[in-house]
């Protein structure tokens, strides 16, 4: 079977490269002359909007069209989060029709184009909800690949039918770097600053699109966590509230929350963004002498000391890591945490 993925956007996720994988090397595995289509990441709006606007995958094939979209998602976590389950429901039934409607505009032939999520769990995490239907939404794993993309339904498109409708829907730009956000839930221009093989937790810089401030995001992949995902992506928002009531602290602008569109996977929170010089570029100032660091040492110890004797059975200390350079003005300043580490109160 011959099979061209087009990634027109970057994957968000592990959940979702998983599943595109998955999809493509089952479909080359198939017998057959026939020809699909994978559009991945596809963003219909040309606009700076949410996340979910963003279609994970439109599998185009002999059988049709179908919209699908990605969750890394548990039976348990679908059947304790209906509410959630069902407004996701909503927006891929939403997002199935717009695909329709702007293809049946120069294929009006075109038969209906279904929407379904696809669960990347494992098997005995997600068998209780397969084949269950949530607001018209046929739920499937990746063990029923097939059934997902509609591959067993009677053909009714030609190859070249196949490639003129994903002509019709590719966008003119794409992006394929691992990490290369540049949107999310209002925030723009999005750059990130730790390394893209870094997957569980990522940090960005950008701008909030209506007031322009600027902003560092710090986004959590929780499908690639194991089952301690959530604590582990609460944990360091939840050292930095706490430090809220000292002036020098970064401050929070977004306290911690799922990503719009991927509840149960994706979650961030948001500090603004000091602009204070990282404390690799601190050590290769020429102007940051010995003296400076010196003079500025006792304050750095007063800013943790303060912390320390905060104990109340709780993290109470927070510490640089043995290999980060002595510099107190970035200690105070610098709000990329992830250099930075919860020492336990032991008392």
């Amino acid at each position: 079977m011959q099979v061209t993925l087009c990634s027109c956007g970057p994957a968000v996720n592990e959940s979702e490269r998983k599943a595109f994988a998955h999809i493509k090397t089952r479909l080359m595995s198939e017998p057959g002359d026939g020809a699909w289509v994978l559009l991945t990441n596809l963003a219909f709006s040309a606009t700076h909007r949410l996340q979910s606007d963003e279609i994970d995958i439109i599998a185009i094939g002999p059988p049709g069209v179908r919209v699908i979209e990605v969750k890394h998602w548990t039976a348990k976590w679908i059947a304790q989060n209906t509410a959630l389950v069902e407004a996701e429901a909503d927006r891929v039934t939403n997002k199935a029709r717009k695909i329709g409607t702007t293809l049946r505009r120069k294929f009006s032939d075109l038969g209906h184009v279904d929407g379904t999520f696809l669960l990347t769990e494992e098997s005995a995490k997600v068998k209780e909800a397969v084949d269950t239907v949530k607001r018209g939404v046929r739920i499937w794993s990746l063990k029923e690949w097939q059934a997902a993309i509609g591959f067993d339904s009677p053909p009714v498109l030609s190859r070249d039918r196949v490639a003129a409708l994903a002509n019709a829907l590719t966008p003119k730009s794409r992006v394929a770097v691992d990490g290369s956000l540049r949107r999310l839930a209002g925030y723009v221009n999005l750059e990130l600053q730790t390394p893209s093989d870094q997957q569980f937790h990522r940090m960005y810089k950008g701008r909030r699109s209506g007031t322009q401030d600027r902003v560092i995001l710090h986004l959590y992949d929780r499908s690639v966590a194991g089952t301690n995902a959530e604590p582990k992506a609460r944990r360091e928002f939840d050292a930095l509230h706490r430090l809220q009531l000292y002036d020098w602290a970064p401050r929070v602008l977004d306290s911690y929350q799922d990503a719009p569109g991927y509840a149960g996977e994706l979650s961030f929170f948001t500090v603004v963004d000091p602009a204070a010089p990282s404390l690799a570029d601190r050590k290769s100032d020429e102007s940051w002498g010995r003296r400076s660091a010196a003079r500025l040492r006792p304050e750095r110890r007063s800013c943790v000391g303060g912390v320390a004797r905060k104990g109340d059975g709780r993290p109470t200390a927070v510490s640089p890591e043995p290999d980060a350079p002595d510099d107190s003005r970035a200690t105070r300043q610098r709000a990329d945490l992830h250099r930075f580490r919860v020492v336990e109160d032991s008392r």
